[in-house]
């Protein structure tokens, strides 16, 4: 049953069906991210840029970096997802999950009914990851690679970058460089981010309240009933919605909302 969101999470046949509509998203995601042009103080520090970015991620090694920081992740995430949830056998048997009472012996035990290879489908989708995370990244790093060498152009002046440089081509420096990358996946820096979820969690707890405070002198959302017949046209001929469609949603949307 873990095997699902696993599928979902890093790729499902569904995911190739509307290639159109996957290209506008990306292109949606690429707008919003706009950057200026570098100028030429930024440009003339690109050579010295792209001398650091070797040292940080060689040529043709960021699939090989990333499969590594991926091989320690692994086992703990695959731990995670071989216990059945509630969510997953209560998406197989076509009920909410919050019809469902059963404490985890149970739910393993309606896990393994309906999917008597359960531990054996995780085992083997973990076992395909790295490769798949590793083909990823060496389709990534090309882009990572400039975008990267860009960034430390614009950031740092040309002294800091012979600064960084010179630590970066020392032993010591060299070998920061190499693992600074990675830092990050190092099971301390995952278990602290674990450890302060649930602090997180509950400086999260008022973020709707305040949301609304902030919000509360605005007026609503505009209503079906609040629109004119010239904005539902207008509407209708922008989404390609039929008038019906349009009150029908709306109305429906409404009702979740209250």
């Amino acid at each position: 049953m873990a095997s699902a969101p696993l599928a979902l999470t890093f790729g499902t046949p569904a995911a190739a069906q509307d290639a159109e509509s996957e290209e506008d998203v990306m292109a949606m995601m690429a707008q919003m991210f706009p950057v200026e042009p570098l100028t030429p103080e930024e440009e003339a520090r690109l050579p010295i840029s792209q001398e650091i970015i070797d040292k940080m991620i060689p040529p043709g090694t960021l699939g090989e970096m990333m499969g590594s920081m991926f091989d320690g992740m692994m086992g703990p995430i695959m731990e995670m997802a071989s216990k059945a949830s509630s969510g997953d056998v209560a998406k197989s048997l076509g009920v909410s999950a919050y019809e469902l009472d059963l404490n985890e012996k149970q739910l393993a035990e309606v896990a393994t009914i309906l999917d008597p290879v359960r531990e054996e489908r995780n085992a083997a989708i973990g076992a395909v990851m790295p490769a798949i995370m590793g083909r990823m990244m060496d389709a990534m790093e090309p882009s990572m690679r400039k975008a990267m060498t860009e960034a430390y152009a614009i950031t740092f002046t040309d002294a800091e970058l012979q600064d960084i440089n010179a630590f970066f081509s020392t032993e010591s420096g060299l070998s920061y460089a190499r693992k600074s990358f990675t830092l990050a996946s190092d099971p301390r820096v995952i278990g602290a981010t674990m450890e302060a979820m649930p602090a997180m969690m509950e400086a999260m707890a008022n973020m709707e309240s305040e949301m609304e405070a902030a919000t509360a002198d605005l007026p609503p959302l505009r209503a079906y009933e609040e629109l004119s017949p010239g904005e539902l046209s207008r509407i209708s001929e922008l989404t390609g919605l039929g008038l019906e469609d349009i009150k029908t949603g709306m109305m429906a949307a409404s009702e979740v909302s209250e």
